[in-house]
C-alpha cells in the first residue's frame, strides 16, 4: 500500500487530501496512518499528530499534554515520531520530551526526557 505526501498534500490509495499545514512525516500504524504536521514552535497548536484510516477518515488527534499532565506549563509541538515494537507511537517534542502515544486512541501513555 503506497502512501505519499508532498508539502500539505497526502496521497492515499483511495483519497487525496490537502491540509492547512505541511506534513513532516507519515507512518503506518495498526488501523491506518499517523500524520505529523509541521508547526512552528511559537504556534498555540501543539497537538500536531492525527491518525486517519486508509480512506482518509479521522480516527483521533493526539491527547493534549495538559490533560496528560496538568502540571506542564510550557508546550511545544512534536518534531518527530516513529512506530514502537508494540505498535504505539514514540513522539518527541521541541523540548526533548518523548511521549508514548496509543495507536488506538491518541492518548499519551508515558513520557521521558531524551535530551
Amino acid at each position: 500500500m503506497d502512501i505519499k505526501f508532498v508539502d500539505n498534500k497526502l496521497i492515499l490509495p483511495t483519497a487525496k487530501i490537502a491540509f492547512k499545514q505541511n506534513i513532516i512525516n507519515v507512518i503506518k500504524i495498526k488501523g491506518g496512518i499517523a500524520i505529523l504536521f509541521d508547526t512552528p514552535t511559537s504556534s498555540p497548536l501543539v497537538e500536531n499528530i492525527v491518525a486517519l484510516d486508509l480512506n482518509g477518515q479521522k480516527l483521533w488527534k493526539v491527547q493534549p499534554l495538559s490533560e496528560f499532565n496538568p502540571n506542564i506549563t510550557h508546550f511545544s509541538p512534536y518534531v518527530g515520531m516513529t512506530v514502537l515494537e508494540n505498535g504505539n507511537i514514540s513522539a518527541t517534542n521541541f523540548f526533548g520530551m518523548n511521549y508514548e502515544i496509543s495507536y488506538k486512541d491518541g492518548k499519551i501513555l508515558s513520557s521521558k526526557m531524551v535530551k
